[in-house]
Protein backbone atom coordinates (compact mmCIF):
# COMPACT_ATOMS: atom_id res chain seq x y z
CA UNK A 1 0.00 0.00 0.00
CA UNK A 2 3.12 2.06 0.70
CA UNK A 3 4.02 2.08 -2.51
CA UNK A 4 0.84 3.04 -4.09
CA UNK A 5 0.56 5.70 -2.24
CA UNK A 6 3.72 7.15 -3.41
CA UNK A 7 2.45 6.63 -6.96
CA UNK A 8 -1.33 7.99 -6.64
CA UNK A 9 0.60 11.83 -5.16
CA UNK A 10 2.13 12.69 -8.57
CA UNK A 11 -0.71 11.61 -10.35
CA UNK A 12 -3.18 13.90 -8.50
CA UNK A 13 -0.48 16.40 -8.19
CA UNK A 14 -0.19 16.66 -12.26
CA UNK A 15 -4.02 16.82 -12.61
CA UNK A 16 -4.71 19.68 -10.26
CA UNK A 17 -1.28 21.92 -10.80
CA UNK A 18 -0.72 23.65 -14.36
CA UNK A 19 1.72 21.92 -16.22
CA UNK A 20 5.22 22.58 -15.35
CA UNK A 21 8.06 23.87 -17.80
CA UNK A 22 9.93 20.66 -19.18
CA UNK A 23 13.79 19.96 -18.05
CA UNK A 24 16.47 20.74 -19.86
CA UNK A 25 16.73 17.77 -21.59
CA UNK A 26 13.48 18.46 -23.56
CA UNK A 27 14.74 22.60 -23.89
CA UNK A 28 14.75 21.99 -27.86
CA UNK A 29 10.70 21.42 -27.62
CA UNK A 30 10.28 24.56 -26.19
CA UNK A 31 7.72 26.82 -27.32
CA UNK A 32 9.02 30.82 -28.27
CA UNK A 33 8.10 32.98 -25.49
CA UNK A 34 5.08 35.89 -26.14
CA UNK A 35 5.87 38.85 -27.29
CA UNK A 36 5.06 41.80 -24.55
CA UNK A 37 3.34 43.86 -26.23
CA UNK A 38 2.06 41.51 -28.67
CA UNK A 39 2.32 41.40 -32.04
CA UNK A 40 -0.20 43.62 -34.32
CA UNK A 41 -0.91 42.53 -37.89
CA UNK A 42 0.71 44.77 -40.74
CA UNK A 43 -1.85 47.84 -41.60
CA UNK A 44 -2.94 47.97 -44.45
CA UNK A 45 -4.87 50.84 -46.71
CA UNK A 46 -8.76 50.99 -45.62
CA UNK A 47 -10.84 49.33 -48.27
CA UNK A 48 -12.84 52.62 -48.87
CA UNK A 49 -9.79 54.34 -50.08
CA UNK A 50 -10.59 53.05 -53.53
CA UNK A 51 -14.36 53.44 -53.52
CA UNK A 52 -13.91 56.84 -54.63
CA UNK A 53 -12.39 55.57 -58.13
CA UNK A 54 -14.27 52.49 -58.21
CA UNK A 55 -17.60 55.08 -58.25
CA UNK A 56 -16.00 57.81 -60.86
CA UNK A 57 -17.27 56.39 -63.79
CA UNK A 58 -21.03 55.70 -62.77
CA UNK A 59 -20.90 59.45 -61.63
CA UNK A 60 -19.84 60.34 -65.29
CA UNK A 61 -22.67 58.44 -66.63
CA UNK A 62 -24.98 60.61 -64.78
CA UNK A 63 -24.07 63.92 -66.66
CA UNK A 64 -26.75 65.15 -68.66
CA UNK A 65 -26.34 65.15 -72.40
CA UNK A 66 -27.32 68.93 -72.56
CA UNK A 67 -23.91 69.25 -70.47
CA UNK A 68 -20.64 70.45 -72.25
CA UNK A 69 -18.06 67.92 -72.26
CA UNK A 70 -16.02 70.86 -70.83
CA UNK A 71 -17.70 71.42 -67.05
CA UNK A 72 -16.63 67.21 -66.98
CA UNK A 73 -14.22 67.34 -63.82
CA UNK A 74 -10.90 67.80 -65.00
CA UNK A 75 -8.96 64.43 -65.52
CA UNK A 76 -11.87 62.70 -65.93
CA UNK A 77 -11.40 61.47 -69.55
CA UNK A 78 -10.94 64.60 -71.28
CA UNK A 79 -8.88 63.88 -74.24
CA UNK A 80 -6.84 66.83 -75.70
CA UNK A 81 -5.17 67.64 -78.96
CA UNK A 82 -2.00 66.73 -79.54
CA UNK A 83 -0.24 69.60 -79.20
CA UNK A 84 -2.08 70.46 -76.39
CA UNK A 85 -1.54 67.74 -74.58
CA UNK A 86 3.00 68.31 -75.39
CA UNK A 87 1.91 71.29 -73.61
CA UNK A 88 0.74 70.18 -70.53
CA UNK A 89 3.13 66.92 -70.49
CA UNK A 90 5.63 69.94 -70.48
CA UNK A 91 3.85 72.16 -67.67
CA UNK A 92 3.65 68.84 -65.33
CA UNK A 93 7.63 68.36 -65.79
CA UNK A 94 8.78 71.51 -65.61
CA UNK A 95 6.97 72.10 -62.45
CA UNK A 96 8.67 69.01 -60.44
CA UNK A 97 12.03 70.09 -62.30
CA UNK A 98 11.52 73.81 -60.83
CA UNK A 99 10.28 71.68 -57.48
CA UNK A 100 13.24 69.37 -57.41
CA UNK A 101 16.00 72.36 -57.72
CA UNK A 102 14.50 74.28 -54.84
CA UNK A 103 14.60 71.36 -52.73
CA UNK A 104 18.35 70.60 -53.48
CA UNK A 105 18.96 74.13 -53.53
CA UNK A 106 16.89 76.04 -50.99
CA UNK A 107 15.97 79.46 -51.78
CA UNK A 108 17.00 82.83 -49.01
CA UNK A 109 14.27 85.10 -48.91
CA UNK A 110 14.84 88.79 -49.82
CA UNK A 111 14.66 91.06 -47.05
CA UNK A 112 10.81 92.42 -46.71
CA UNK A 113 8.20 93.82 -44.45
CA UNK A 114 6.02 91.77 -42.03
CA UNK A 115 3.30 92.58 -43.80
CA UNK A 116 4.52 91.44 -47.25
CA UNK A 117 1.55 88.70 -48.72
CA UNK A 118 3.95 88.11 -51.92
CA UNK A 119 7.82 88.41 -52.74
CA UNK A 120 9.66 87.76 -56.09
CA UNK A 121 12.45 85.43 -56.02
CA UNK A 122 14.43 85.75 -59.23
CA UNK A 123 16.75 83.65 -61.04
CA UNK A 124 16.71 80.19 -58.71
CA UNK A 125 17.81 78.54 -62.08
CA UNK A 126 18.16 79.39 -65.41
CA UNK A 127 16.52 77.84 -69.06
CA UNK A 128 20.35 76.24 -69.82
CA UNK A 129 20.40 73.92 -66.35
CA UNK A 130 16.88 73.21 -66.11
CA UNK A 131 16.43 72.32 -69.96
CA UNK A 132 17.88 68.76 -69.63
CA UNK A 133 15.58 67.69 -67.05
CA UNK A 134 12.40 68.38 -68.33
CA UNK A 135 13.08 66.65 -71.53
CA UNK A 136 14.42 63.91 -69.90
CA UNK A 137 11.42 64.03 -67.56
CA UNK A 138 8.75 64.65 -70.40
CA UNK A 139 10.58 63.06 -72.92
CA UNK A 140 9.83 66.05 -75.44
CA UNK A 141 11.30 68.99 -77.02
CA UNK A 142 11.58 71.67 -74.47
CA UNK A 143 13.17 74.70 -76.48
CA UNK A 144 12.33 78.40 -76.14
CA UNK A 145 9.18 78.39 -78.15
CA UNK A 146 7.56 75.54 -75.47
CA UNK A 147 8.78 78.26 -73.03
CA UNK A 148 7.41 80.98 -74.55
CA UNK A 149 4.02 78.97 -74.81
CA UNK A 150 4.15 77.77 -71.24
CA UNK A 151 4.46 81.69 -70.18
CA UNK A 152 1.69 82.26 -72.66
CA UNK A 153 -0.47 79.98 -71.28
CA UNK A 154 0.70 81.25 -67.47
CA UNK A 155 0.13 84.80 -68.26
CA UNK A 156 -3.46 84.47 -70.07
CA UNK A 157 -6.69 85.79 -68.28
CA UNK A 158 -9.34 83.63 -70.17
CA UNK A 159 -10.42 86.12 -72.39
CA UNK A 160 -10.03 85.66 -76.35
CA UNK A 161 -6.97 87.59 -77.50
CA UNK A 162 -6.91 90.50 -79.60
CA UNK A 163 -6.25 90.30 -83.30
CA UNK A 164 -3.92 92.51 -84.82
CA UNK A 165 -4.92 95.08 -87.27
CA UNK A 166 -3.52 94.97 -91.11
CA UNK A 167 -1.88 98.55 -92.06
CA UNK A 168 -3.31 99.11 -95.29
CA UNK A 169 0.21 100.41 -96.00
CA UNK A 170 2.79 98.12 -96.42
CA UNK A 171 5.07 100.54 -96.01
CA UNK A 172 4.54 101.90 -92.98
CA UNK A 173 7.23 101.22 -90.10
CA UNK A 174 4.95 100.11 -87.38
CA UNK A 175 6.06 100.85 -83.65
CA UNK A 176 7.68 98.02 -81.74
CA UNK A 177 5.79 96.68 -78.86
CA UNK A 178 7.51 97.16 -75.42
CA UNK A 179 9.24 94.06 -74.08
CA UNK A 180 8.72 93.43 -70.45
CA UNK A 181 11.55 92.92 -68.36
CA UNK A 182 10.06 90.13 -66.34
CA UNK A 183 7.01 87.96 -67.36
CA UNK A 184 5.11 86.41 -64.41
CA UNK A 185 2.23 83.97 -63.90
CA UNK A 186 0.77 81.27 -61.81
CA UNK A 187 3.17 81.49 -59.45
CA UNK A 188 6.53 81.44 -61.94
CA UNK A 189 8.52 84.37 -62.62
CA UNK A 190 11.09 84.68 -65.82
CA UNK A 191 13.80 87.22 -65.99
CA UNK A 192 17.15 87.90 -68.05
CA UNK A 193 20.16 86.54 -66.41
CA UNK A 194 23.95 85.85 -67.68
CA UNK A 195 25.54 82.52 -66.57
CA UNK A 196 28.32 80.11 -67.85
CA UNK A 197 28.02 77.30 -70.51
CA UNK A 198 29.66 74.26 -70.69
CA UNK A 199 32.64 75.93 -72.88
CA UNK A 200 32.69 78.06 -69.67
CA UNK A 201 31.73 81.43 -71.76
CA UNK A 202 29.28 84.12 -70.27
CA UNK A 203 26.23 83.48 -72.00
CA UNK A 204 22.72 85.72 -71.45
CA UNK A 205 19.84 83.05 -71.28
CA UNK A 206 16.43 83.17 -69.16
CA UNK A 207 16.20 83.10 -65.19
CA UNK A 208 13.50 80.69 -63.85
CA UNK A 209 12.28 81.60 -60.66
CA UNK A 210 8.52 81.50 -58.51
CA UNK A 211 6.82 84.32 -56.88
CA UNK A 212 6.15 82.75 -53.14
CA UNK A 213 2.85 84.08 -51.41
CA UNK A 214 3.18 84.32 -47.65
CA UNK A 215 1.21 84.82 -44.43
CA UNK A 216 1.10 87.86 -42.41
CA UNK A 217 3.96 87.46 -39.91
CA UNK A 218 5.05 84.27 -41.04
CA UNK A 219 8.50 85.47 -41.86
CA UNK A 220 10.89 86.93 -39.21
CA UNK A 221 14.09 88.75 -39.19
CA UNK A 222 17.29 86.67 -37.69
CA UNK A 223 20.04 88.68 -36.76
CA UNK A 224 23.33 87.57 -34.88
CA UNK A 225 23.04 85.73 -31.74
CA UNK A 226 18.97 84.95 -32.03
CA UNK A 227 18.05 87.78 -30.06
CA UNK A 228 15.88 90.72 -31.08
CA UNK A 229 18.44 93.60 -30.15
CA UNK A 230 21.57 91.64 -31.86
CA UNK A 231 23.75 93.85 -34.21
CA UNK A 232 23.52 92.61 -37.99
CA UNK A 233 21.10 90.79 -40.04
CA UNK A 234 20.94 86.92 -41.03
CA UNK A 235 18.61 87.38 -43.39
CA UNK A 236 14.61 86.26 -43.21
CA UNK A 237 13.60 83.13 -41.70
CA UNK A 238 10.58 81.33 -41.58
CA UNK A 239 10.16 81.21 -45.11
CA UNK A 240 10.96 76.77 -45.41
CA UNK A 241 6.39 76.68 -44.89
CA UNK A 242 5.72 79.28 -48.14
CA UNK A 243 8.13 77.34 -50.07
CA UNK A 244 6.56 73.92 -49.04
CA UNK A 245 2.99 74.80 -49.87
CA UNK A 246 4.23 76.43 -53.24
CA UNK A 247 5.44 73.11 -54.01
CA UNK A 248 2.78 71.13 -52.41
CA UNK A 249 0.65 73.67 -54.70
CA UNK A 250 2.02 71.76 -58.34
CA UNK A 251 -1.36 69.60 -58.76
CA UNK A 252 -3.77 73.11 -58.12
CA UNK A 253 -1.86 74.96 -60.57
CA UNK A 254 -1.35 72.01 -63.06
CA UNK A 255 -5.32 71.55 -62.80
CA UNK A 256 -5.55 75.71 -63.22
CA UNK A 257 -3.35 74.77 -66.27
CA UNK A 258 -5.49 72.25 -67.77
CA UNK A 259 -8.60 74.49 -67.24
CA UNK A 260 -6.98 77.50 -69.46
CA UNK A 261 -6.14 74.75 -72.40
CA UNK A 262 -9.95 73.51 -71.80
CA UNK A 263 -11.19 77.30 -72.05
CA UNK A 264 -8.65 77.69 -74.90
CA UNK A 265 -10.40 74.54 -76.67
CA UNK A 266 -13.90 75.93 -76.62
CA UNK A 267 -12.93 79.51 -77.69
CA UNK A 268 -12.09 77.98 -81.09
CA UNK A 269 -15.02 75.34 -81.15
CA UNK A 270 -13.98 72.37 -79.17
CA UNK A 271 -12.65 69.22 -80.60
CA UNK A 272 -14.59 67.20 -83.35
CA UNK A 273 -14.47 63.59 -81.82
CA UNK A 274 -14.25 60.76 -84.34
CA UNK A 275 -16.02 57.86 -84.00
CA UNK A 276 -13.87 54.55 -82.58
CA UNK A 277 -14.69 52.14 -85.49
CA UNK A 278 -13.77 55.07 -88.24
CA UNK A 279 -10.26 54.61 -89.12
CA UNK A 280 -8.36 57.91 -89.66
CA UNK A 281 -7.89 59.32 -92.91
CA UNK A 282 -5.61 61.88 -94.20
CA UNK A 283 -8.46 64.16 -94.37
CA UNK A 284 -10.06 63.82 -90.97
CA UNK A 285 -6.15 64.09 -90.00
CA UNK A 286 -5.73 67.19 -91.25
CA UNK A 287 -9.30 68.43 -90.18
CA UNK A 288 -8.58 67.71 -86.95
CA UNK A 289 -5.17 69.75 -86.48
CA UNK A 290 -6.68 72.56 -88.39
CA UNK A 291 -9.61 72.75 -85.75
CA UNK A 292 -7.85 74.12 -82.94
CA UNK A 293 -4.74 76.31 -83.50
CA UNK A 294 -1.08 76.14 -81.21
CA UNK A 295 -0.96 78.24 -78.48
CA UNK A 296 0.54 81.94 -79.47
CA UNK A 297 4.33 82.94 -78.67
CA UNK A 298 4.89 85.14 -75.75
CA UNK A 299 7.50 87.41 -75.99
CA UNK A 300 10.11 87.12 -73.13
CA UNK A 301 12.22 89.33 -71.93
CA UNK A 302 15.31 90.75 -74.02
CA UNK A 303 18.75 89.17 -73.79
CA UNK A 304 21.70 91.54 -74.97
CA UNK A 305 23.99 90.12 -77.28
CA UNK A 306 26.47 87.75 -76.21
CA UNK A 307 30.02 89.67 -77.74
CA UNK A 308 32.79 92.32 -75.76
CA UNK A 309 32.01 95.27 -77.76
CA UNK A 310 29.62 97.49 -75.18
CA UNK A 311 27.89 98.61 -77.84
CA UNK A 312 25.98 94.73 -77.78
CA UNK A 313 25.97 94.69 -74.26
CA UNK A 314 22.88 96.90 -71.60
CA UNK A 315 24.51 99.93 -72.90
CA UNK A 316 23.35 102.30 -75.12
CA UNK A 317 25.02 104.68 -77.65
CA UNK A 318 23.51 107.91 -75.94
CA UNK A 319 22.81 110.75 -78.08
CA UNK A 320 23.91 114.58 -77.58
CA UNK A 321 21.21 116.52 -75.96
CA UNK A 322 20.19 119.86 -77.58
CA UNK A 323 21.67 121.72 -74.70
CA UNK A 324 24.83 121.18 -75.14
CA UNK A 325 25.41 124.06 -77.24
CA UNK A 326 25.24 122.94 -80.84
CA UNK A 327 22.86 124.23 -83.22
CA UNK A 328 21.30 120.66 -84.32
CA UNK A 329 21.12 117.81 -82.35
CA UNK A 330 23.54 114.72 -82.94
CA UNK A 331 21.69 111.88 -84.85
CA UNK A 332 22.38 108.36 -83.09
CA UNK A 333 24.33 106.49 -85.61
CA UNK A 334 22.60 103.48 -87.28
CA UNK A 335 23.66 99.96 -85.43
CA UNK A 336 24.30 96.83 -86.65
CA UNK A 337 23.37 93.30 -85.19
CA UNK A 338 27.28 93.29 -84.00
CA UNK A 339 27.23 96.54 -82.42
CA UNK A 340 29.17 98.81 -85.17
CA UNK A 341 27.81 101.24 -87.14
CA UNK A 342 26.75 100.45 -90.79
CA UNK A 343 28.89 101.86 -93.04
CA UNK A 344 26.90 102.46 -95.93
CA UNK A 345 23.81 104.24 -94.33
CA UNK A 346 24.73 107.81 -95.27
CA UNK A 347 24.34 110.18 -92.67
CA UNK A 348 22.91 113.70 -93.28
CA UNK A 349 24.88 116.51 -92.77
CA UNK A 350 24.79 118.38 -89.07
CA UNK A 351 25.02 121.75 -90.63
CA UNK A 352 23.20 123.08 -94.17
CA UNK A 353 26.17 124.50 -96.17
CA UNK A 354 24.38 127.74 -96.57
CA UNK A 355 24.49 128.89 -93.06
CA UNK A 356 28.33 127.62 -92.70
CA UNK A 357 28.97 130.22 -95.72
CA UNK A 358 26.65 132.81 -94.32
CA UNK A 359 28.29 132.59 -90.97
CA UNK A 360 32.39 132.00 -91.31
CA UNK A 361 33.20 132.29 -88.14
CA UNK A 362 31.55 131.53 -84.82
CA UNK A 363 30.61 132.66 -81.43
CA UNK A 364 33.34 132.44 -78.83
CA UNK A 365 30.51 131.36 -76.54
CA UNK A 366 29.27 128.55 -79.00
CA UNK A 367 32.63 127.50 -79.64
CA UNK A 368 33.48 127.19 -75.59
CA UNK A 369 30.20 124.83 -76.03
CA UNK A 370 31.51 122.73 -78.29
CA UNK A 371 34.43 122.13 -76.86
CA UNK A 372 32.72 121.07 -73.66
CA UNK A 373 30.48 118.86 -75.34
CA UNK A 374 33.46 116.96 -77.21
CA UNK A 375 35.19 116.55 -73.82
CA UNK A 376 32.19 115.08 -72.53
CA UNK A 377 32.08 112.87 -75.29
CA UNK A 378 35.49 111.83 -74.63
CA UNK A 379 33.63 108.85 -72.11
CA UNK A 380 30.92 107.87 -74.45
CA UNK A 381 31.09 104.29 -75.38
CA UNK A 382 31.46 105.23 -78.68
CA UNK A 383 34.46 107.07 -78.63
CA UNK A 384 36.12 103.93 -76.19
CA UNK A 385 35.32 101.78 -78.78
CA UNK A 386 37.42 103.93 -81.29
CA UNK A 387 40.21 103.96 -78.95
CA UNK A 388 39.94 99.90 -78.20
CA UNK A 389 40.25 99.35 -81.75
CA UNK A 390 43.30 102.00 -82.52
CA UNK A 391 44.72 99.79 -79.38
CA UNK A 392 44.65 96.90 -81.25
CA UNK A 393 45.79 97.99 -84.49
CA UNK A 394 49.05 99.29 -82.40
CA UNK A 395 49.36 95.73 -80.72
CA UNK A 396 49.32 94.16 -83.98
CA UNK A 397 51.86 96.28 -85.48
CA UNK A 398 54.15 95.84 -82.67
CA UNK A 399 53.54 91.96 -82.49
CA UNK A 400 54.91 91.85 -86.62
CA UNK A 401 58.35 94.21 -85.40
CA UNK A 402 58.94 92.54 -81.91
CA UNK A 403 62.01 90.89 -83.79
CA UNK A 404 64.68 92.68 -84.86
CA UNK A 405 65.56 92.05 -88.49
CA UNK A 406 68.60 89.53 -89.67
CA UNK A 407 71.41 91.15 -90.85
CA UNK A 408 71.61 89.23 -94.45
CA UNK A 409 73.50 89.41 -97.39
CA UNK A 410 72.35 92.46 -99.85
CA UNK A 411 70.71 90.57 -101.90
CA UNK A 412 68.99 88.71 -99.62
CA UNK A 413 64.98 90.14 -99.11
CA UNK A 414 63.60 90.36 -96.00
CA UNK A 415 60.56 88.52 -95.75
CA UNK A 416 58.08 88.93 -93.12
CA UNK A 417 57.21 86.20 -90.34
CA UNK A 418 53.94 84.86 -91.19
CA UNK A 419 53.48 82.27 -88.67
CA UNK A 420 54.45 80.58 -84.96
CA UNK A 421 56.47 78.16 -86.59
CA UNK A 422 58.73 80.25 -88.55
CA UNK A 423 59.25 82.43 -84.92
CA UNK A 424 60.21 79.58 -83.56
CA UNK A 425 62.36 79.52 -86.73
CA UNK A 426 64.06 82.33 -86.38
CA UNK A 427 64.84 82.37 -82.81
CA UNK A 428 66.23 78.34 -82.56
CA UNK A 429 68.73 80.16 -85.42
CA UNK A 430 69.46 82.72 -83.29
CA UNK A 431 70.40 81.23 -80.59
CA UNK A 432 72.72 79.06 -82.36
CA UNK A 433 74.59 81.89 -83.77
CA UNK A 434 75.33 83.55 -80.91
CA UNK A 435 76.95 80.66 -79.35
CA UNK A 436 78.82 79.57 -82.38
CA UNK A 437 81.78 82.07 -82.10
CA UNK A 438 82.70 79.85 -78.73
CA UNK A 439 82.50 76.78 -80.69
CA UNK A 440 84.84 78.00 -83.30
CA UNK A 441 87.83 79.19 -80.94
CA UNK A 442 87.03 75.84 -79.36
CA UNK A 443 87.65 73.87 -82.26
CA UNK A 444 90.48 76.17 -83.70
CA UNK A 445 92.16 75.28 -80.65
CA UNK A 446 91.15 71.33 -81.32
CA UNK A 447 93.04 71.37 -84.54
CA UNK A 448 95.98 73.23 -83.61
CA UNK A 449 99.14 71.42 -81.63
CA UNK A 450 99.98 72.08 -78.17
CA UNK A 451 102.21 74.00 -76.65
CA UNK A 452 104.60 71.37 -75.79
CA UNK A 453 104.94 70.32 -78.93
CA UNK A 454 105.63 73.42 -80.60
CA UNK A 455 108.58 73.83 -77.98
CA UNK A 456 110.16 70.46 -78.15
CA UNK A 457 109.66 70.49 -82.38
CA UNK A 458 112.39 73.95 -82.12
CA UNK A 459 113.21 75.30 -85.46
CA UNK A 460 110.16 73.45 -87.20
CA UNK A 461 106.94 75.26 -88.34
CA UNK A 462 103.53 73.81 -86.47
CA UNK A 463 101.91 71.36 -87.52
CA UNK A 464 98.15 70.60 -87.09
CA UNK A 465 97.28 67.26 -84.96
CA UNK A 466 94.95 65.84 -86.69
CA UNK A 467 94.03 66.53 -90.45
CA UNK A 468 90.50 65.62 -89.94
CA UNK A 469 87.91 64.54 -87.01
CA UNK A 470 84.58 62.90 -86.54
CA UNK A 471 81.81 65.14 -86.17
CA UNK A 472 80.54 63.01 -83.56
CA UNK A 473 83.83 63.21 -81.70
CA UNK A 474 84.03 66.92 -82.20
CA UNK A 475 80.49 67.45 -81.04
CA UNK A 476 81.71 65.22 -77.70
CA UNK A 477 84.82 67.39 -77.30
CA UNK A 478 81.86 70.40 -77.69
CA UNK A 479 79.40 69.63 -75.03
CA UNK A 480 82.08 68.67 -72.30
CA UNK A 481 83.49 72.41 -72.87
CA UNK A 482 80.96 74.49 -73.92
CA UNK A 483 79.67 77.01 -71.15
CA UNK A 484 76.41 76.82 -71.20
CA UNK A 485 75.46 73.26 -71.04
CA UNK A 486 73.94 72.18 -75.05
CA UNK A 487 73.04 68.92 -76.04
CA UNK A 488 74.55 66.28 -78.70
CA UNK A 489 72.56 67.53 -81.16
CA UNK A 490 73.07 71.56 -80.88
CA UNK A 491 76.36 70.85 -80.90
CA UNK A 492 76.29 69.10 -84.30
CA UNK A 493 73.90 71.43 -85.36
CA UNK A 494 76.23 74.50 -84.81
CA UNK A 495 79.19 72.38 -86.25
CA UNK A 496 77.18 71.80 -89.74
CA UNK A 497 76.16 76.02 -89.21
CA UNK A 498 79.70 76.56 -89.08
CA UNK A 499 81.03 74.66 -91.97
CA UNK A 500 78.10 76.40 -94.26
CA UNK A 501 78.47 80.21 -92.87
CA UNK A 502 82.79 79.56 -93.01
CA UNK A 503 83.59 77.18 -95.11
CA UNK A 504 87.22 78.67 -95.50
CA UNK A 505 87.33 78.12 -91.82
CA UNK A 506 85.94 74.51 -90.98
CA UNK A 507 84.73 72.27 -94.16
CA UNK A 508 82.99 68.59 -93.69
CA UNK A 509 83.32 65.41 -96.01
CA UNK A 510 82.17 62.41 -96.13
CA UNK A 511 84.77 59.24 -95.64
CA UNK A 512 83.26 55.58 -95.03
CA UNK A 513 79.63 56.92 -94.63
CA UNK A 514 80.83 59.64 -91.75
CA UNK A 515 81.03 62.47 -91.28
CA UNK A 516 84.79 64.31 -90.56
CA UNK A 517 86.01 67.79 -90.43
CA UNK A 518 88.91 68.96 -91.57
CA UNK A 519 90.10 72.43 -91.43
CA UNK A 520 92.35 74.30 -93.97
CA UNK A 521 96.26 74.27 -93.65
CA UNK A 522 95.73 77.98 -94.19
CA UNK A 523 93.76 78.57 -91.32
CA UNK A 524 95.75 76.82 -88.67
CA UNK A 525 99.56 77.39 -89.94
CA UNK A 526 98.87 81.44 -90.88
CA UNK A 527 102.34 82.50 -91.94
CA UNK A 528 104.27 83.51 -88.56
CA UNK A 529 106.37 86.99 -87.90
CA UNK A 530 109.33 85.52 -87.74
CA UNK A 531 110.41 81.97 -89.32
CA UNK A 532 112.74 80.81 -86.72
CA UNK A 533 110.92 80.20 -83.15
CA UNK A 534 114.02 79.27 -81.60
CA UNK A 535 116.11 82.38 -82.89
CA UNK A 536 113.93 84.42 -81.22
CA UNK A 537 114.09 82.88 -78.07
CA UNK A 538 118.34 82.30 -77.84
CA UNK A 539 118.77 85.86 -79.10
CA UNK A 540 116.13 88.30 -77.07
CA UNK A 541 116.98 91.91 -78.31
CA UNK A 542 118.80 94.42 -75.68
CA UNK A 543 116.05 96.47 -75.56
CA UNK A 544 114.50 96.08 -71.54
CA UNK A 545 111.10 94.08 -71.47
CA UNK A 546 109.44 96.88 -69.68
CA UNK A 547 109.33 99.05 -72.89
CA UNK A 548 106.02 100.23 -73.56
CA UNK A 549 106.96 101.05 -76.48
CA UNK A 550 108.40 97.28 -77.93
CA UNK A 551 105.88 95.44 -75.44
CA UNK A 552 103.19 94.33 -78.00
CA UNK A 553 106.10 93.04 -80.35
CA UNK A 554 107.11 90.81 -77.43
CA UNK A 555 104.56 89.61 -76.51
CA UNK A 556 103.28 88.98 -80.13
CA UNK A 557 106.68 87.38 -80.84
CA UNK A 558 106.55 85.30 -77.72
CA UNK A 559 102.94 83.72 -77.79
CA UNK A 560 102.27 80.01 -79.09
CA UNK A 561 100.34 79.26 -81.62
CA UNK A 562 97.48 77.81 -79.24
CA UNK A 563 97.64 81.08 -77.38
CA UNK A 564 94.70 83.02 -76.73
CA UNK A 565 96.44 86.27 -78.38
CA UNK A 566 96.75 83.99 -81.90
CA UNK A 567 93.38 82.70 -81.55
CA UNK A 568 91.95 86.71 -81.45
CA UNK A 569 94.81 87.54 -84.16
CA UNK A 570 95.54 84.82 -86.53
CA UNK A 571 93.30 81.61 -88.08
CA UNK A 572 90.48 83.36 -89.24
CA UNK A 573 88.79 84.02 -86.38
CA UNK A 574 87.71 87.21 -86.71
CA UNK A 575 86.43 86.47 -90.64
CA UNK A 576 84.50 83.93 -88.93
CA UNK A 577 83.74 86.91 -85.85
CA UNK A 578 82.42 89.08 -88.16
CA UNK A 579 80.54 86.79 -90.47
CA UNK A 580 78.33 85.77 -87.23
CA UNK A 581 77.94 89.10 -85.86
CA UNK A 582 76.75 90.43 -89.64
CA UNK A 583 74.16 87.16 -89.27
CA UNK A 584 72.62 88.88 -85.99
CA UNK A 585 72.70 92.18 -87.49
CA UNK A 586 74.81 93.39 -85.15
Amino acid sequence: MNTQGVQATPRKRKAVDPPTPSSGSKSKRRAPPTPNPPLAPFPTPPATRHRKFELEPSSISLVSSGESSLDVPIGRGIDLPTHLQTLLTLHRSFNLALSLHMATHPPVLPPHSPSTTRIPLPNLTNFLNIRETVERTSNRRFGISELQRLAWVWTWDGTPPEEKKVEENPFLVSGSEEIPMRVSGMGYLITPTRTLDTNGRRVYTHGIGIELELKVGETRQVLHGGNEGGLGNKGQGGGMGALGRWSGNGEIREEEFLKKLEKWIEIHGGVEHQEKNQLPTPSTTSNQRSTIPPIPLLPLPHLPSSTLLPSANLFTISSSSPSSGSSTPRKPSTVGPSGLADPFVLQPRSTPLSSTLDHPTEDPESSNATSKSKSANINSVEARRQAMAERIKARSRSSQSSLPPLGQSPGYSLKPISNVSSTQEELRRRSTLSRLESIAEGVWMLFSPSHSQSTNNSGLSPSRKRRAILLTEAAEIVVKSSKTPISLAEAQSSLTMLCELCPFFLTTKVIGRQDWLEMPSSTLCPPSPSNNLDRVVLNPPVTPPGSPSRSGGKKAELAGPASLGRVRRQGGLREVRERIRRELGE
